[in-house]
């Protein structure tokens, strides 16, 4: 049986730190490779299992900004076990009084639209003038 996503996943490369647990001093570093309005996949050397909340500081580069520092938090949902580090899977707490999450809902879909190629598609609601947009970033 083939499970849906309930949102589409485009690349991303970004470094980020993760926190595990609310009172863990221990941080380490990750890369982020793939991104969505719920949640993202990190490479990291370090295994963290799931179910563990995690605070998260992205580093993303912000058109016109240049690099901008985001907090967000998640639960960890999923781990596989590499020769080289793990891939884990962070599913993104969307409560809009956890760290930057309000800004990163309102921007998600301008960000990802500038900083990939990959098929874009907005967010239910969406205008039309954005399809018009990827069409055309497409054909270039």
């Amino acid at each position: 049986m083939k499970m849906s996503r309930r949102h589409d996943r485009v690349p991303l490369m970004a470094d980020l730190t993760i926190q595990p647990g609310e009172k863990n001093p221990l941080r380490f570093a990750g890369r982020v490779f793939n991104i969505s309005r719920g949640g993202l996949a990190v490479f990291s050397k370090y295994y963290c299992p799931p179910g563990v909340l995690v605070a998260l500081e992205l580093t993303v580069p912000v058109p016109e900004e240049g690099l901008r520092g985001v907090m967000l938090y998640g639960v960890t949902r999923w781990a596989q076990v590499q020769a080289d580090g793990d891939i884990i899977g962070i599913e993104i707490l969307s409560d809009s009084k956890a760290g930057d999450y309000e800004w990163f809902n309102r921007h998600f879909d301008a960000h990802i639209r500038t900083l990939c190629h990959a098929r874009y598609r907005p967010a239910r609601g969406g205008r039309a003038e954005d399809f018009n947009l990827l069409a055309a970033a497409e054909d270039n």
